[in-house]
């Protein structure tokens, strides 16, 4: 289950490259018998804000874009390679540095270089306890020997067990965390949205496992043999998975919370408790199990059969292996020509281990280069501004009851804002499980020392302050069960934010994004959560939600008949209803902090301006078939073109390509 809601897009705005979308001048041509026999879109330049808002704004931008070569996207506003940058020098100048503290985040960055740098993979021997785990694996002669040394496995190397169980929110209770069963969405690179179409992803489970257990040193033929009755096991479980689980963008539907007993039934085939005990979970959180699909679940007890074995084994074999492949390929035969190899130089290999994977210690670091107190205060002051604009809109919505206005009033002033200035260093003993003796000790104590902060936030209250994003990340999101949006340090950049940009500029780029992940609050999929974060959709009164019902539909139809990419495809409205929610919320409320043509103006300039860019077009077509967002020029042009603000703003008027008709238009809050 996907446990935030974010603006995942905004690394990567998007419109095809020619593609006109959205509102375009539509012109009737007539047949030689004077009747209407089709639509063609023309195209007029230079473009007016009242035809084409983005393209108004972005025309020139989009023009000058030219795509790099095997490139996917061109002309973006921003430079999302500024981050990056950023990041690598100050690797870079740690490195150069010395005298740290032991444990500090300069330290570990340090040593976690220096041992990468040193690592050798082509000449580096296995590692002995790799080997023996490998070894171990396959040398194993039962069910409940199989199910040990898994959940040992989970525990001694942070692999992801056989039931896929970990560290969960609990929905119904978000104060605590619960341990749950995560959702497969594939097999062993199987992926099950390709297996609807075509078997010829259960080639690579086959390929894998036999490539595995040849290593072992088994024959091919035999190991072939294992390796396709696994693609038989991984179509099983394929047919036994609600694929609208894995599908769902957010199943909240599908969450359901089991006793220990009535998980224990499911799992037939195992000792539940013992199992969890030797992944090293304390017995005093086994009362319940947070799970989206039983089906599943049930079918992977039901493989745990003795017939199964040699296959089950092979499975693991293969997920270990992979796991920790840069250590274990080139160490045997039969894997080292499946390794790929890496053309970097062995400083930039090491600066992009440190830079993939010790987040904890370099974003406390950026944060005291790129992120000042005074950007703090400005970002904090207006997220105060919009929650006033929300509430003023959620106290005006005559269409809410007054008893979900009062809950809606108290869940925002619940949400929490988790800023850079939220975030400090470590205390340098919490770090001390780390071993430096060479880079693979160094990796696996790293791994291991992540596991046990999950595995301990089980005991431990839900920390509404606590980032659900790294602060080097460009993003924002917002956390339905912690009721808390985290506005990262990297998205204080321009064309979201600056201080040398005017107030209305900045509220149209980042106002408009911390609106948004406000706004997700109280969209169509949030709203079933109450006050406390919890998801409860009686929370809101029967009468609400049936109003509410009504609207989704309504602002469903708005985005699915008005607006298309290549004239062809629409967006698909229950897809993309909780971002296009989020952003028309932003925009209603940000508009309201606006008093002046002149400063609507720069609001509504900043805006199309955040997601000025160009994609493929096979990019944007893929995005309306899988993305919860429309596509940029949409996101822009759709919500403008519902908001009086702007018609009165750039006086738009029917036959303008922006008009919609009055009682076609949507509100979220009006």
């Amino acid at each position: 289950m996907r446990g935030m809601r974010g603006l995942a897009l905004l690394c990567s705005a998007t419109i095809a490259s020619g593609a006109i979308i959205g509102c375009s001048v539509n012109m009737e041509i007539p047949s030689e018998t004077g009747e209407t026999s089709e639509t063609v879109v023309v195209q007029q330049g230079p473009y007016r804000p009242q035809d084409d808002y983005y393209m108004y704004v972005n025309e020139e931008a989009l023009a000058n874009a030219v795509f790099e070569y095997g490139a996917s996207q061109a002309g973006t506003a921003f430079d999302g390679s500024l981050v990056d940058d950023r990041i690598d020098g100050i690797i870079d100048e740690v490195v150069a540095g010395s005298g740290y503290a032991y444990g500090t985040e300069e330290y570990i960055i340090q040593q976690a270089y220096n041992l990468r740098l040193a690592y050798d993979p082509d000449n580096a021997e296995v590692p002995e306890d790799l080997d023996a785990v490998l070894h171990e694996i396959d040398g194993v002669s039962s069910i409940e020997e199989f199910l040990e040394l898994d959940a040992r496995i989970a525990r001694d190397y942070a692999v992801p067990s056989y039931f896929n169980v970990g560290v969960d929110f609990n929905y119904f209770n978000a104060d605590h965390r619960i341990l749950g069963f995560e959702q497969m969405s594939g097999f062993l690179g199987a992926d099950f949205d390709s297996l609807e179409e075509t078997y010829a992803p259960l080639d690579t489970v086959k390929t894998n496992a036999s490539l595995y257990c040849q290593a072992m040193g088994h024959d091919k033929d035999s190991s072939d043999q294992i390796g396709t009755q696994l693609g038989y096991i991984a179509m099983n479980i394929y047919n036994a998975t609600d694929l609208e689980v894995v599908r769902e963008l957010f199943p909240i539907d599908y969450y359901q919370v089991l006793t220990f007993d009535e998980a224990q039934a499911i799992l037939s085939n195992v000792d539940f408790a013992a199992y969890l005990t030797e992944m090293g979970y304390d017995s005093e959180f086994f009362d319940e199990f947070a799970c989206l699909d039983l089906g599943q679940l049930g079918a992977l007890n039901d493989a745990l059969t003795e017939d199964n074995l040699d296959a089950l084994k092979a499975w693991k074999l293969a997920q270990f292996g992979m796991e920790y492949q840069n250590f274990v390929a080139m160490g045997y035969d039969a894997l080292a020509d499946y390794v790929t190899i890496d053309y970097a130089t062995p400083e930039e290999q090491a600066r992009s281990y440190v830079h993939q994977n010790c987040v904890d210690q370099t974003d406390p670091l950026y944060l005291e280069q790129y992120y000042t107190e005074e950007t703090d205060e400005a970002l904090i002051s207006m997220c105060d501004d919009i929650r006033e604009g929300y509430r003023d809109l959620i106290t005006n919505a005559t269409w809410l009851s007054e008893e979900s206005r009062q809950g809606i009033l108290v869940k925002l002033d619940n949400i929490v804002y988790v800023t850079g200035g939220s975030i400090g260093r470590a205390d340098p003993d919490e770090w001390a499980d780390l071993c430096y003796d060479d880079y693979y000790s160094f990796y696996l104590s790293y791994r291991l020392h992540k596991l046990a902060e999950k595995t301990a936030s089980l005991a431990e209250p839900v920390d509404r302050t606590q980032a659900n994003m790294p602060m080097q990340m460009l993003n924002a999101c917002y956390n339905q069960s912690m009721n808390n949006i985290t506005i990262t340090a990297a998205i204080t950049i321009e064309p979201f934010f600056s201080p040398d940009q005017d107030y209305y500029t900045n509220l149209g780029g980042l106002g408009m994004v911390i609106g948004h992940e406000m706004g997700h609050a109280f969209d169509s999929n949030c709203i079933a959560f109450d006050q406390d974060g919890n998801y409860n959709p009686s929370w809101i009164c029967d009468e609400d939600v049936a109003t509410l019902n009504a609207r989704n539909v309504q602002a469903v139809s708005y985005f699915e008949d008005n607006f298309t990419v290549f004239g062809v495809y629409h967006v698909d409205g229950e897809q993309t209803l909780g971002e296009n929610y989020a952003d028309l919320g932003s925009l209603e409320c940000i508009t309201t902090l606006a008093h002046t043509p002149e400063q609507l103006e720069k609001l509504f300039e900043s805006y199309a301006t955040i997601w000025c860019g160009k994609e493929l077009d096979t990019a944007v077509i893929d995005q309306i078939d899988n993305d919860e967002h429309s596509p940029s020029i949409i996101r822009v042009n759709a919500i403008l073109s519902t908001l009086d603000a702007f018609y009165e703003t750039y006086d738009v008027r029917e036959g303008d390509g922006m008009w919609i008709a009055p009682e076609n238009r949507i509100s979220r809050w009006h």
